[in-house]
């Protein structure tokens, strides 16, 4: 009998999809903070808030559509 998790991709597993849909949250929150509640407004804090609340929101709904976010696609960090 072959195991059922042998074919399912690893962004499709429950607990892959539970952190990074938490995470991705948090990246959106961090995001949102930045942008709204710190100081003058900058063109870097203005790109830097943008990036992390597209990343987190792509990281959230990728994780509840169980599809590759882009943080996932370019593959490990050093």
């Amino acid at each position: 009998m072959k195991d059922k998790r042998e074919n399912t991709p690893f962004y499709a597993r429950r607990t892959y999809r539970l952190l990074s849909g938490s995470f991705g949250a948090f990246l959106v929150g961090v995001g949102l903070y930045a942008l709204f509640f710190e100081g003058p407004l900058t063109a870097l804090r203005l790109a830097a808030s943008v990036g992390l609340v597209m990343f987190g929101g792509n990281m959230a709904a990728s994780a509840y559509a169980a599809k590759q976010s882009w943080l996932s696609r370019i593959g490990p960090l050093p």
